[in-house]
């Protein structure tokens, strides 16, 4: 290997939380409650 030549080969990745304020679940019309135990509002 040449003295300017680079071994690495640098990757990024993101990873993104989010949290939509919505009345129901993203894929079924369970309701949704912020804080709720969890499995309650389940179809």
């Amino acid at each position: 290997m040449s003295p300017g030549e680079n071994r690495w080969e640098p990757v990024i990745g993101l990873e993104i939380h989010v949290q939509l304020q919505t009345r129901t679940k993203m894929f079924c019309g369970c309701e949704l409650e912020f804080g709720a135990e969890p499995n309650v509002h389940t179809c």
